[in-house]
């Protein structure tokens, strides 16, 4: 294969790419190196082009490649490169943008002519579009500790390494937790947070433990067939209703709250349009749930069991706002939902994957292995408080340590055959690695044991006396956060 620049074109030098073999490769706005083996349509640029290639051709990753011209049956393409028009040589056999993966191994090309990608701004690119391809490179081309192109922080996903992050003895970090963030900082003190996480940890123990036979028949409604992961999420919803708000509460906020569930504002869809609506939507939501715990602050105590939002009011620091209030809130009801029904979504997918029939596995061994592969907090931030050196890296205070929680669970040293879904890991002794799905140390989530409890009661409905089969789910899963698995439709069957 041969490449040729002469320069030419809106920023960027013209490529003709010549293929000897007669197979196209496939020019898509690669994130990681591919292999495609039969024809398949690929998207550039806007438009669809369709190839057949054996081999991976990871054609300068994390720039947008515009095709203009392609003859039906030739094998040559014309194409250009979005980048500055910057021509880099190239030695025979080993063309290699810095920062960008080449699949670990030789493009297998003589390149005249390239253009060159700024290693931040190229690197940055993928791994806002592709978070976990980039880490996972990243780990196989420079080892356990690395740099994170977005903010420069420091990705550790060593085991040892983490363990000193994230229980942190020597007082390094600063104190941070994701569930209590509110317009202006974070709400304070540490032990109000204590307090509230308690509090919600209980109202959904209790919930559960009162509620836990409603979920066959929550199950049997989805029907025959639903659509994943969305379904995962109102299931959850649906059988959480009551302790995220109780009966009491006004019917709008009701119906407002499983809007939210049912548009996707929980998971932060992809795309400047949907940012947007999500946006406004929030704002909408935390001024309905403000005004809810205004109202609720102003009225006798309830009789009878509370909610999330009686168990963040009771436990919150006299005078705290009622905005912080439903922050506070919204953060918590997201991790209560989104999360669960991930896990159950992970679990229904991979298992058709790896041809694992559910029915004959132990939910909750499922669930853990779901957690394992996808985990809810597969990134833990902690801000640097003290100078101080991880892995030989000096770190200054100010800059940000990142445990990847979701390498660990897939390192090969410490999980056997890490990248299959194996429920079977969690019923013997087969040694097993450091295990995080809902973070670690003081900051591991207040609900983790609830969460893992539901995920299992919801699995085991689904698959108790029925015959369960996968369509699609061949996408890529979409991060802000969390983990999304990609669309699939669930059929389910009586056996």
């Amino acid at each position: 294969m041969r490449t040729s620049g002469n320069g030419a074109g809106n920023g960027g030098p013209a490529l003709r790419i010549t293929n000897p073999t007669g197979r196209i490769p496939a020019l898509s706005q690669f994130r990681e190196p591919r292999s495609h083996s039969s024809l398949q349509d690929h998207w550039c640029g806007g438009r669809r082009i369709r190839c057949r290639c054996s081999r991976s051709f990871p054609l300068f990753p994390a720039a947008p490649i515009r095709v203009f011209r392609r003859r039906p049956g030739a094998a040559e393409v014309t194409a250009l490169s979005c980048p500055p028009p910057v021509v880099r040589r190239a030695r025979e056999g080993g063309s290699r943008v810095p920062g960008i993966p080449n699949g670990g191994g030789r493009l297998g090309m003589a390149a005249t002519a390239e253009p060159a990608l700024d290693e931040t701004r190229g690197a940055g690119r993928w791994y806002r579009r592709d978070p976990l391809g980039y880490v996972e490179w990243a780990r196989r081309e420079r080892g356990p500790v690395f740099r994170l192109p977005d903010d420069g922080s420091l990705c550790v996903a060593d085991p040892d390494e983490a363990a000193r992050v994230l229980h942190d003895g020597e007082g390094r970090y600063d104190d941070v937790s994701d569930f209590f963030h509110v317009p202006g900082g974070r709400l304070e003190p540490r032990a109000a947070q204590l307090a509230i996480g308690r509090a919600a940890r209980r109202t959904l123990r209790l919930h559960l433990e009162a509620s836990r036979d409603r979920l066959p028949a929550l199950a049997a409604a989805l029907g025959e067939t639903s659509e994943w992961p969305a379904a995962g999420r109102d299931l959850t919803h649906r059988f959480l209703a009551g302790a995220l708000l109780r009966p009491g509460s006004p019917p709008g906020l009701r119906a407002l709250m499983e809007h939210v569930v049912r548009r996707d504002v929980l998971i932060r869809p992809p795309g400047a349009v949907a940012a947007v609506a999500r946006r406004l939507l929030w704002a909408r939501v935390v001024r309905a749930i403000a005004a809810e715990a205004a109202a609720r602050r102003g009225r006798p105590p309830h009789d009878g069991p509370g909610d999330l939002l009686d168990a963040v009011l009771g436990a919150a620091p006299p005078g705290t706002p009622a905005s912080h209030v439903a922050h506070v809130y919204l953060l918590l009801f997201r991790t209560s939902v989104a999360p669960v029904g991930h896990v159950v979504a992970w679990a229904l997918l991979a298992a058709a994957a790896g041809g694992v029939d559910l029915a004959e596995v132990p939910a909750e061994a499922a669930v853990r292995e779901s957690l394992r592969l996808w985990p809810a907090a597969w990134l833990l931030g902690r801000p640097v408080r003290r100078a101080h050196e991880v892995a030989g890296v000096r770190l200054a205070p100010g800059e940000s340590v990142s445990v990847c929680v979701y390498l660990l669970h897939r390192d090969e040293r410490h999980w056997p055959e890490a990248d299959r879904f194996r429920p079977d890991r969690w019923d013997g002794a087969e040694p097993r690695g450091p295990y995080l799905p809902f973070g670690g140390g003081p900051f591991t989530c207040a609900g983790a044991a609830v969460a893992q409890s539901l995920a299992t009661g919801l699995l085991s409905a689904l698959t108790a006396g029925a015959r369960l089969s996968v369509l699609g789910g061949g996408g890529r899963p979409h991060v802000a956060g969390i983990i999304t698995p990609p669309p699939f439709r669930l059929r389910r069957v009586p056996r």
